[in-house]
């Protein structure tokens, strides 16, 4: 890609294993209350934890913060139980919260420090798109050891826009004041990563994690990469 000056990339999924990390999360908080629930098998708390999503309303699931609705799951959970009181869905809250933040670091994808830091030797502007909150998603760079290697940050609640709005990836071009062909987008969701891009014009990376596959009828990405080192070749090309 003779003519690349950018590449922007995902982060909760691409550059962060955010779904391994919350599983070791939850195997670490769960042994400290499991005396304070009816319940000895962890993976069926975890059942009734991840059933709490699909029982709150779906509107709630679009407009609610993440941190907010998992409070709501545990609060959920809890109650199906019938314990009596929800200050213990507040506290395992709580513990998920400093677990979470102590535990993000170590699912930092294998390379992905190493490759923005090649990338901007090789002259590249580097960034990220991300939906949710700015202060959690500002917080979630500094801790994960992003920020000192990323130029640019679009971030949805910003802009007004949320992944795959074609605008939110329109405005990451327009901050590096390139054409979109120039950029190079890389995003482990075929709905809100590969989609979006691929409507602003800009050639996509898909970042295919476990046995991922393209819906039918999506845009086809111009590259598939099961490691993020495989980037480099591709810049090269």
């Amino acid at each position: 890609m003779s003519d690349l000056k950018a590449v922007f990339f995902d982060v909760a999924g691409t550059l962060w294993d955010k779904a391994a990390c919350d599983r070791q999360v939850m195997d670490i908080v769960l042994p400290m209350f499991m005396a304070r629930l009816p319940e000895d098998d962890p993976e069926q708390i975890v059942r009734r934890f991840n059933a709490a999503l699909f029982e709150l309303p779906c509107r709630d699931h679009l407009r609610e913060r993440r941190s907010s609705l998992r409070r709501r799951r545990f609060e959920a959970m809890v109650d199906s139980y019938g314990l009596p009181t929800r200050g213990l869905a507040r506290e395992m809250n709580r513990t998920y919260d400093t677990t979470r933040r102590l535990t993000m670091r170590q699912f930092l994808r294998r390379g992905a420090l190493r490759l923005l830091s090649e990338l901007g030797r090789l002259g590249l502007r580097r960034g990220v798109i991300m939906n949710g909150a700015p202060a959690v998603q500002r917080h979630l760079l500094e801790t994960l050891g992003l920020k000192p290697h990323v130029d640019h940050a679009v971030l949805a609640e910003v802009e007004g826009f949320t992944k795959p709005d074609v605008r939110l990836f329109r405005r990451a071009v327009e901050l590096v004041g390139i054409e979109p062909t120039q950029m190079l987008y890389v995003g482990d969701s075929p709905m809100t990563d590969i989609l979006g891009a691929a409507r602003a014009g800009i050639p996509t990376v898909w970042f295919r994690t476990g046995h991922r596959r393209l819906p039918a009828d999506f845009p086809a990405p111009d590259f598939t990469i099961t490691d993020l080192s495989e980037i480099l070749p591709i810049v090269a090309a």
